[in-house]
């Protein structure tokens, strides 16, 4: 009788460590998440066949649930058209495909897709600067549930049950949606993960600072210019050069940046914010994306932007099963 109240204080003792342990663990792919840009994010692992999902807590994240997912016929991360490999890296969901949507475009083959499907964008900025092609990743479900037990097979997609990808969309808002996949989930202590985040929180304030205040120096130093290409200027000195000519200019514009959210993987980060510009030139609201990577000295530099128009409000996300009217 002693030795069975003796195992059980052990076993109790293991459990409560591994609680207390699990809660001070933190995924190191999400630093900081916001109310508009990532309510929730989408964190599959590979590896495990494991999709998480998590919710904003505080701009840290809370785990809600793991769905069982396949992933790629092949192993290793996706850098071509065809290769069925699923892509690594950290996207947005854009898009959903209904059940009707995808036999309209695909005839009967759609049935492999089950109830619906979310287009994830890849390639994003980091695939195309690093040559990599393919496209059509999406996040769907599937017409026989079994493949999920076999974790490689599909041509690049992350498949799930298709009562699971009804229950994760409840959380998945069209362009507010992050889905971060990696071959392997790496967590943190609470102090390595806050100092990671931290050194990419700073990055971020000191180019937001320099760029409200007009340091043209301080602010150009935040991109690295060596690997920087802006979509419509090109390079880093043809970037620098028309930033300098903005700079330049007598007026002061007010610039506002609030929802920002940090994600990064063992490549590179990415910042998303809510960018609010009000000049006597231009006056809007966009979402910009930031894609960062350390140099040398191991600085977190800006290698990419990209901009989108949003809206400006702020209305409060609440889970439901829009996509899905049963």
């Amino acid at each position: 009788m002693k030795t069975l109240k003796l195992i059980t204080w052990v076993f109790l003792i293991i459990s409560v460590s591994f609680v207390s342990a699990e809660e001070n663990f933190y995924p190191s792919n999400i630093l900081m998440m916001d109310q508009k840009f990532s309510h929730h994010v989408i964190l599959v692992e590979k590896a495990t066949h494991k999709l998480h999902l998590y919710e904003n807590r505080g701009s840290t994240p809370k785990f809600v649930k793991t769905f069982s997912t396949a992933t790629g016929k092949f192993k290793g991360d996706k850098t071509v058209n065809g290769d069925h490999k699923t892509p690594e890296g950290i996207y947005t969901i854009y898009d959903f495909l209904s059940k009707e949507e995808l036999f309209k475009r695909h005839g009967k083959y759609a049935e492999i897709y089950g109830s619906g499907a979310f287009p994830m964008d890849y390639p994003n900025f980091i695939d195309v600067q690093e040559g990599k092609s393919g496209g059509g990743i999406w996040l769907h479900s599937t017409d026989d549930d079994n493949r999920i037990s076999k974790g490689l097979d599909s041509r690049g997609c992350v498949v799930v049950q298709n009562q699971d990808l009804k229950d994760i969309s409840q959380y998945i808002e069209l362009n507010h949606t992050p889905i971060i996949v990696v071959q392997d989930v790496f967590y943190l202590s609470k102090t390595t993960w806050e100092r990671n985040r931290k050194d990419l929180s700073e990055a971020v304030q000191k180019w937001a600072t320099a760029w409200q205040n007009k340091d043209f120096n301080k602010y150009i130093s935040a991109y690295d210019s060596s690997r920087f290409y802006d979509r419509k200027h090109g390079n880093y000195e043809n970037y620098k050069s028309y930033k300098k000519a903005v700079f330049s200019r007598p007026d002061e514009p007010q610039i506002k940046l609030d929802f920002i959210s940090i994600f990064s993987n063992e490549e590179y980060a990415v910042v998303h914010l809510q960018q609010d510009y009000r000049s006597v030139v231009i006056n809007d609201i966009g979402k910009k994306t930031l894609y960062l990577k350390k140099d040398k000295n191991y600085d977190w530099k800006i290698v990419g932007e990209v901009w989108s128009r949003v809206d400006g409000s702020a209305v409060a996300f609440s889970p439901s099963k829009k996509f899905f009217k049963e």
